[in-house]
C-alpha cells in the first residue's frame, strides 16, 4: 500500500503537508498515522495545508480515517490512520514516468525495426573498409533530435 507517514504531537504541519503532497504526487495515495489527540490535530492541519499545495494543480484531496492497533515498546496502542487520496482519478508521477519510458522504448524499437526492414544498417563501413563503432542512447533523450551522420 502507500507509505505511512507517522505524525507526532510536535510534527510541523507545513513540513508534514509537503511530505504528504510529494507522496501523493509520486504514489497517488498516502497514509498518515497518529497516536493521541494532539498528533491527530497536527495530521488534520497537514492534510488541510496539503490541499492548498495541490489545489493549483487541480487536485483535490480527501481522507478516510480509521483506527489501527499498533505495538510500540511491547505495548499495544490504538492509532488513527488517515488514508489520503485524490477526489478524482489521478496519475502519479511514478506511473507517468514509467509510461513515458515504455513509450520511448517502443518508439525506439519501432524506428530500428523500420530501418532494418528497409535494408538500412545501424553501422556503416568507414573509408578504410572498417566498421565504425556506433554509440546509441537507449532510450533516446526527449530533447535530442535524431541526427544521422553520413
Amino acid at each position: 500500500m502507500a507509505e505511512i507517514l507517522k505524525v507526532s504531537s510536535t510534527s510541523d504541519p507545513s513540513a508534514t503537508a509537503g511530505a504528504l503532497a510529494n507522496t501523493i504526487r509520486e504514489e497517488g495515495v498516502a497514509e498518515l498515522q497518529a497516536i493521541g489527540p494532539k498528533a491527530v490535530n497536527q495530521s488534520v492541519k497537514a492534510i488541510t495545508i496539503a490541499r492548498g499545495y495541490m489545489a493549483p494543480s487541480g487536485v483535490d484531496l480527501i481522507f478516510v480515517p480509521s483506527f489501527v492497533d499498533v505495538e510500540i515498546d511491547d505495548e499495544n496502542k490504538t492509532a488513527m490512520r488517515m488514508e489520503v487520496r485524490t477526489r478524482l482519478p489521478f496519475e502519479p508521477t511514478k506511473e507517468k514516468k514509467q509510461k513515458r519510458e515504455e513509450e520511448e522504448t517502443k518508439n525506439y524499437n519501432d524506428r530500428n525495426r523500420d530501418a532494418t526492414a528497409e535494408g538500412e544498417d545501424s553501422t556503416e563501413e568507414g573509408e578504410a573498409g572498417e566498421e565504425e563503432e556506433v554509440e546509441e542512447d537507449f532510450p533516446p533523450e526527449d530533447d535530442q533530435e535524431d541526427i544521422l551522420d553520413i
